[in-house]
């Protein structure tokens, strides 16, 4: 069992902030077919997108992180060596989004209060933005608190144990930005202008070469 600190209270050294019971699912297991290869290879910041997504969770959750893969997952699995996080293979990652989902979610240890969903193509998002994310959901844990995109909430996103069974009930690609829609105001939103720029298709990929080399982690 992985020891848990208090809300604020910061590791040995200089370490990141450890929230007590907020663990991260990193979604990483898509096939990217828009794109037309495995996005999650590419480098930023010297590290494969991969990598860099749970590299930064752990800043905010430590090992309390679990990595879903689908595609490639083989290949894949290398790229989080080292980095004391758990991995799960959906093997139905073709059906979309929700079965990962449900994966990460059943994954998680009784002791999880709350769940940090992370989009490992979300490449511009560093673990300042995570932490502060996760500063705003500390305030008000019985909510979520998400990122503002333009107006409405996405990920990456913080739900609080009392969405875990209304995850595990979404379908296909259905993810989590539409049980925060359904939340409406009772949501934190917090603005994340990184979480916009994300790896969805080719066009895209102008865009990431010129950002990559001043990527923080």
């Amino acid at each position: 069992m992985i020891a848990m600190r208090p809300p604020g209270v910061r590791a040995s050294g200089s370490g990141p902030e450890r929230l007590a019971g907020l663990w991260t699912i990193v979604l990483a297991a898509g096939g990217a077919r828009r794109f037309g290869r495995n996005k999650l290879l590419l480098r930023a910041g010297g590290e494969t997108l991969l990598r860099r997504a749970a590299h930064r969770a752990s800043w905010v959750t430590g090992t309390r992180c679990v990595v879903i893969l689908g595609a490639d997952a083989a290949q894949l699995r290398a790229q989080v060596a080292g980095l004391g996080a758990r991995i799960v293979v959906n093997r139905g990652w073709r059906q979309g989004m929700a079965g990962s989902l449900r994966a990460g979610i059943e994954a998680l240890p009784a002791s999880a209060r709350a769940v940090l969903v992370t989009l490992a193509d979300q490449y511009a998002v560093d673990r300042h933005d995570l932490e502060r994310l996760a500063r705003a959901w500390a305030r008000r844990p019985r909510m979520a608190a998400a990122a503002d995109l333009r107006g409405e909430p996405g990920a990456p996103a913080i739900l609080p144990r009392r969405y875990f069974g209304r995850i595990c009930g979404l379908q296909g690609d259905q993810g989590a930005r539409r049980l925060l829609r359904a939340a409406g105001e009772a949501v934190t939103r917090v603005p994340l202008p990184a979480a916009a720029h994300d790896l969805d298709a080719p066009g895209d990929l102008a865009r990431f070469r010129r950002a990559r080399d001043r990527l923080r982690r």
